[in-house]
């Protein structure tokens, strides 16, 4: 009996530390060389290859089939995922929150990336676009 107890208060608390950790924002870093997302599963992109940049709304999304790698908890989605047209695609959002990012690296990698507070998505993009439109 006292096992089953220890067993429950385990996994409980596995799972409330995974919510919380689940659903906080990433931290997210723009600099003229790159862009990242740190999180458990790190997004580094140098902005020498993207190719393109740009939002969309949620629905506009492509649909998701599976989670590849990475966890998918109370409306947010984080690590890889593949699409319903079979591509790989790294994402860091929460559901129906707009807008969203997009980035498209010259080899075809695309990432998906929001705040739950739109300002903050909006201000990364314009952060975002102003240093890929300076690269070298």
């Amino acid at each position: 009996m006292k096992h089953n107890i220890i067993f429950t208060i385990i996994i409980v608390g596995g799972i409330s530390i995974l919510q919380f950790w689940g659903y906080r924002d990433p931290k997210i870093t723009v600099s003229p060389l790159n862009f990242k997302v740190q999180y458990p599963w790190s997004i580094n992109v140098p902005i020498a290859e993207i190719v393109s940049i740009d939002t969309l709304s949620w629905k506009d999304m492509p649909p998701i089939t599976l989670r590849t790698n990475g966890i998918s908890l109370l409306g947010v989605n984080r690590g890889s995922f593949k699409t319903k047209d079979g591509n790989i695609v790294r994402l860091s959002v929460k559901c129906g929150i707009n807008p969203v990012i997009r980035i498209v690296e010259k080899n075809g990698k695309t990432y998906y990336v929001n705040r739950k507070n739109s300002k903050e998505t909006r201000d990364i993009f314009i952060t975002l676009t102003n240093y890929f439109r300076n690269k070298e």
